[in-house]
């Protein structure tokens, strides 16, 4: 890589590892290709052990909890990592989280439930090898606790030794009208070069289109288009287009525990 500090600095980050596995076999191949640094680990996933097996092994992937309150798909459906009767307020009569942070809220969930599921998934991942290094909160759920709690689960975070990724993570601006042609790969470039220099993030959530992610999905959002649409993003870490930016020295990469945080 050229000696010279790239324009954008780039938290490069894949959700949902330990999903399902075609997810898993995709952050691995994006992290083969190099350009993907942080991988965040769901522990209520019916395949985080498979991840673990894949990946936790390895030193060139910050991890990160993905914390998970809730399961969204119509068909696959995941519980918490307590037994149900620990956590009554995060949970639907079978057991199972609710599909949307919304329905959380609806709920009034108990704080104190809250962090008790979320330590038993930061303690699942641990067992299973991973050196977790961050925390984030699957489909941003912590709105549903009201102001102040992002500062109470950052003092969490700091307890645990691991750092809130929110201090750090400033998202890619969209791109200027008139940039909206060619394929997503094509757009995703153009917000790279318009975007003023500086360190942001990108999250996407790497997939192949088979069977087993055509499995997720829910009214409105059909499995077909949610695997197809992962399959992009899982070429936002991998396509030849990107990975020339960084070879090139116009993006660096990088973790969430070298990135600085943002004023």
């Amino acid at each position: 890589m050229p000696e010279n500090e790239p324009r954008i600095r780039l938290v490069t980050r894949a959700d949902d590892a330990g999903s399902n596995r075609t997810a898993n076999e995709a952050i691995r191949e994006c992290l083969d290709a190099g350009f993907l640094k942080n991988v965040s680990v769901m522990a209520v996933g019916k395949a985080v052990e498979h991840a673990a097996e894949l990946l936790a092994g390895r030193e060139d992937a910050c991890f990160g909890l993905h914390t998970a309150l809730n399961a969204e798909w119509d068909v696959v459906r995941w519980g918490p990592v307590l037994p149900p009767q620990e956590v009554p307020s995060l949970v639907d009569a079978a057991g199972m989280l609710l599909p949307t942070t919304r329905a959380l809220k609806e709920r009034g969930p108990s704080e104190g439930e809250v962090m008790a599921e979320v330590q038993a998934q930061l303690d699942r991942l641990r067992s299973h090898g991973f050196d977790i290094r961050y925390a984030d909160m699957h489909m941003g759920w912590g709105w549903v606790l009201g102001d102040g709690f992002g500062r109470r689960f950052e003092a969490w975070c700091e307890r645990e030794g691991l750092l809130y990724f929110r201090p750090r993570h400033r998202n890619l601006p969209a791109a200027a009208m008139g940039t909206d042609v060619g394929d997503p790969i094509d757009r995703f470039l153009a917000r790279l070069r318009q975007t003023p220099a500086g360190q942001y993030a990108v999250v996407g959530h790497p997939a192949y289109d088979n069977e087993e992610m055509r499995a997720l999905g829910h009214e409105g959002y059909p499995g077909d288009v949610v695997a197809k649409e992962r399959v992009w993003e899982r070429k936002l870490f991998t396509d030849p287009r990107v990975l020339d930016l960084w070879h090139y020295g116009e993006v660096r990469p990088l973790r969430y525990d070298e990135a600085e945080p943002i004023p």
